[in-house]
C-alpha cells in the first residue's frame, strides 16, 4: 500500500499525477509538451525542445551508444478522474502510455550524474492514437540511435519484440443508381463490393493458422457505408478494410496480390468499376531475440523482478514498426501496466509495477552500454 501524504515526496509519482491531470487527446498535446520541456529541463536533460507538431525531446549523456527512450502523450477521447487509492493511480492514459514515458524521463534523470552509458534521448510523440504524425515527424528529423525503447504497456514481464504490419484499404465500387423496383438495370454497387471483398478475404484466409495468429494473414472490414434510400438500387459503396501482415511477407507484397485480384473484376467489361484507395500502410517488424537491445533488458527485468521476462510478438502495430524500419536498428517495446486496461472507462496503473518500470528502464541502460561494447562505434 502507498501513503498518500508521501506521495508528492516522490518525483517518479508526482510527475505520472500531474501529466494524467493534463488531458491530451490526439491533437492536443501541446499543454502537456510544454509542461514535459518545463520539467524536463528542471530535472537536467540538454538540448529540451518542442518541435513543430509538438512532439518533446530532450538528452542525458553523450557519445555511444545512442538510445532512444520514446513514448506517446497522446490518448484515446475520455476524460477520467485522476485518483490515487492504495498502490494504483487511476487516470486517462495511465496505462497507454503516459506511466511509460514518465519512468522513462525518470530513469534517464538519474542517469545525470553517471558516466559512461552513452547518449539517452528521451522523447515524448503526439498522435500515436491517431495517424502517426510524432514518429513521421520524429524520423524525418535529426534524432539517430543505435537502439530504440517505445513505451507501450506490456505487463511488468513482458518484452514486445514483434508487432505485425498493417494495411488499410477503402474500396469503392461504384455503378448506375435507378428504381428498387426495376434492379435488372443495374447493378447493385454493394453486392459487387462485397463479391471483391471475398475475394480478398479467401485470399488472406490462405495458410491461417489458428494457433498462431502472429505468423497469420488476417483481414477483416471495420466500414461499410452504401446506399440512399430504402427503395433505391445503391449506386456507390465503400468498403474500409484492415488486414495485418506478418513478418514473412510485407505490405507491399499483399498489396500487390490484392490489386491483381481487382484487376482480374477490372478486366471483366461487365463489372463495375472498382477503386481503392491506400489510407495507411505500416511494414511489419521484429527485432533479433538476440540483439543487446533485448539482452540488456532482460537482464534488467531479471534483476529488478527476480522473474525471468518472456518475448511476446503483438498481433497490432506499433511507432516501433516505423522507426525499426527507417533506421535499421534494433527495437522494442516496453513498459508497465495491463494492456487490457488501455482505452477502457477504468484506466489505473500499479505503483509497484510502474516504480519498478523506473528501475527497469535504468538498468537497462546502463546494459546496453556493457552489451554494446566499449571498442563498438556508434551506427549514427
Amino acid at each position: 500500500m502507498v501513503d498518500r501524504s508521501k506521495t508528492l515526496e516522490d518525483p517518479a509519482i508526482s510527475l505520472l499525477e500531474e501529466m494524467l491531470k493534463i488531458y491530451t487527446p490526439s491533437g492536443r498535446e501541446e499543454p502537456l509538451s510544454r509542461f514535459l520541456a518545463e520539467r524536463m529541463n528542471h530535472l537536467g536533460f540538454d538540448d529540451v525542445q518542442v518541435d513543430r507538431v509538438n512532439n518533446v525531446i530532450g538528452t542525458v549523456g553523450s557519445g555511444y551508444p545512442s538510445i532512444l527512450l520514446c513514448g506517446h502523450m497522446d490518448t484515446v477521447p475520455g476524460v477520467q478522474p485522476v485518483k490515487i487509492v492504495n498502490d494504483l493511480i487511476f487516470g486517462r492514459g495511465a496505462v497507454d502510455a503516459k506511466s511509460s514515458l514518465a519512468a522513462m524521463i525518470i530513469a534517464a534523470s538519474e542517469l545525470i550524474d553517471k558516466e559512461d552509458y552513452g547518449k539517452v534521448i528521451v522523447a515524448g510523440v503526439v498522435d500515436e492514437e491517431g495517424m502517426g504524425t510524432g514518429i513521421k515527424e520524429l524520423i524525418k528529423g535529426s534524432i539517430r540511435a543505435d537502439y530504440a525503447i517505445f513505451g507501450e504497456p506490456s505487463s511488468i514481464e513482458n518484452i514486445t519484440i514483434g508487432y505485425k504490419g498493417r494495411i488499410s484499404l477503402t474500396i469503392i465500387c461504384k455503378t448506375a443508381s435507378v428504381h428498387a423496383s426495376a434492379p435488372w438495370m443495374s447493378q447493385n454497387a454493394i453486392e459487387k463490393a462485397f463479391e471483391v471483398w471475398g475475394a480478398i478475404s479467401s485470399y488472406t484466409s490462405q495458410g491461417k493458422d489458428d494457433k498462431n495468429r502472429f505468423n497469420s494473414l488476417t483481414a477483416c472490414i471495420t466500414k461499410i457505408r452504401g446506399g440512399t434510400a430504402h427503395n433505391v438500387l445503391p449506386g456507390t459503396c465503400r468498403i474500409t478494410t484492415d488486414i495485418r501482415i506478418p513478418p514473412q511477407t510485407s505490405c507491399s507484397k499483399v498489396h500487390q496480390d490484392i490489386m491483381e485480384i481487382i484487376d482480374k473484376y477490372q478486366s471483366d467489361v461487365s463489372f463495375p468499376k472498382i477503386e481503392v484507395k491506400v489510407d495507411e500502410m505500416t511494414e511489419p517488424f521484429e527485432t533479433d531475440k538476440n540483439s543487446p537491445l533485448v539482452r540488456a533488458l532482460s537482464v534488467a527485468i531479471l534483476n529488478v523482478t527476480r522473474r525471468r521476462p518472456i518475448l511476446v510478438r503483438k498481433t497490432g502495430t506499433g511507432d516501433m514498426n516505423a522507426f525499426g524500419h527507417a533506421l535499421k536498428v534494433p527495437v522494442v517495446t516496453y513498459g508497465p501496466g495491463n494492456p487490457h486496461l488501455s482505452h477502457t472507462h477504468k484506466e489505473y496503473i500499479e505503483i509497484s509495477d510502474y516504480l519498478s518500470c523506473v528501475k527497469i528502464y535504468y538498468e537497462a541502460l546502463l546494459n546496453i552500454r556493457k552489451f554494446h561494447g566499449p571498442d563498438r562505434q556508434s551506427s549514427t
